[in-house]
């Protein structure tokens, strides 16, 4: 098998792959219509749930517990490579290798 066999292949291989989810991504799922009865329910105006409720008097009990908080300045500086980047270039860095 030369270099050029190896390198279609490859390349025939990677499109294959990138493409293999491409109409399950592009067809995607109808949206569900909603009752009469329960678009009245939900209506914008609806109050908020106790749940909800408590959940902004326990934030709002923490911002007054620190009101420093307000002057954080994050600093900004931070390079996040996931794990997907690592894995692309390792495999153009060995496509380059081999080829």
């Amino acid at each position: 098998m030369t270099k050029q066999t190896l390198a279609r292949w490859l390349a025939a291989l990677g499109l294959g792959l990138a493409l293999v989810g491409a109409p399950t991504l592009a067809h995607g799922a109808p949206a569900p219509t909603p009752s009469p009865t329960a678009a009245a329910e939900a209506s914008p105006a609806a109050r908020p749930s106790s749940d909800a409720q408590q959940r902004q008097r326990h934030y709002a009990q923490r911002e007054a517990a620190s009101p420093r908080a307000a002057d954080f300045k994050g600093n900004g500086v931070g390079v996040y490579i996931g794990g997907s980047t690592l894995a692309v270039v390792l495999i153009i860095v060995l496509i380059v290798v081999l080829l």
